[in-house]
Formats: structure tokens, C-alpha cells, sequence
């Protein structure tokens, strides 16, 4: 029975290799890449459409305090989270910070009604195909990345938050005071 194996064994392993390479030895592209989220690294750039279907790109908020808030019109807790986010983007705007939300592959008209009933004024980006969501590894909602002055990662947060906490603001407060000893 072995014996008439033994001819199958190449074409076992010729199919081996070509899985092996489909799958996970091929070449991925910039935007599938698995990038590094530690603390103090740079974060990883991006550029979506907003709701009015102009470019955003990280990057051009380098010299602000940046909370990065990935969500969903559709997740309670992301509901919850939306005023206290609301609060922190007009208190951040008089520091020289925002808060940028992304939203996760739902329809321009859900989340503009979505912005519009909750009185939201801060800027979304619309990741329609996930791609960005891929790189920050957010798989479930809420998700917040703190970018300081100079585009490195502070923080990463998972869920609800309060971000009026007093501790929360506090920290902020130090990294857009830092970020002005600093040069950008």
C-alpha cells in the first residue's frame, strides 16, 4: 500500500509549497502588513475619506495630541463612550489636540444621521474596507490610541471610557504641555 503512495509524494509537496506561499510566504501589501503597536513607536499613517469624502491622513496631525477612536454606530458601548469623546475633542481643541474617530466599514449616510443626532463635531475618518482597522488590530469596539505631539503611540485602550475622568485629562493635559518642549 505504501509503494503505491510513494508517486503521490511530489505532488503532495508541490501543493504544500504553493499553499505555504498563497498563504503565508507570499508578498502582502503596505496596507496588510502587521505593524507594531508598542508604546513609544511611531503610529502607523494612514489616509481615509471623511464624511464629505475629503482625505485625512494621520500624519497631518502631527504637532497635536491625537485620541484615535476606532467604533462603530451600531456598538452600545461606542454609543456610551460618544458624549465624554464629544467633551474631550472641544476641551483638546483649546490644547491643540482632537479626537479622530474611525469607523469601521459602515455607510457615509448611517454615520453622518449617527454624528448629526449625537451633536458629534469631531472629525471621522471612514475605513470602508477594514484595511486600517487590520493594521491597529482592532477587533472589537470601543478601541483608543493615544498619538502624542510627535506621532508615537502613548496609549492603547480597550472599551469604554470616561475620557473626562480627571486622570484622563490630567495626562493629556501633560502631553500637549510636553509636546510643546518639544519640536514636532
Amino acid at each position: 500500500m505504501i509503494k503505491n503512495l510513494r508517486p503521490c509524494i511530489p505532488v503532495v509537496v508541490v501543493l504544500l509549497l504553493c499553499w505555504a506561499v498563497a498563504w503565508g510566504g507570499g508578498r502582502r501589501d503596505a496596507n496588510s502588513r502587521v505593524e507594531d503597536l508598542s508604546v513609544g513607536l511611531p503610529a502607523p499613517d494612514f489616509t481615509l475619506k471623511d464624511l464629505e469624502g475629503n482625505d485625512i491622513t494621520l500624519h497631518e496631525y502631527r504637532g497635536r495630541v491625537v485620541v484615535l477612536s476606532f467604533w462603530a454606530t451600531w456598538c452600545p458601548a461606542c454609543r456610551a463612550e460618544m458624549p465624554s469623546l464629544e467633551a474631550l475633542h472641544r476641551r483638546m481643541a483649546e490644547q491643540g489636540g482632537v479626537v479622530l474617530g474611525v469607523n469601521g466599514g459602515e455607510p457615509v449616510e448611517r454615520v453622518r444621521d449617527f454624528m448629526t443626532n449625537l451633536r458629534l463635531s469631531f472629525p471621522v475618518a471612514m475605513d470602508s474596507d477594514g484595511r486600517i482597522h487590520a493594521r491597529y488590530h482592532v477587533r472589537q469596539y470601543p478601541v483608543t490610541f493615544i498619538v502624542d505631539r510627535q506621532g508615537r503611540l502613548v496609549e492603547r485602550h480597550l472599551g469604554l471610557r470616561d475620557w473626562n475622568a480627571p486622570e484622563v485629562v490630567d495626562t493629556l493635559r501633560t502631553l500637549a504641555e510636553k509636546g510643546l518642549e518639544e519640536k514636532p
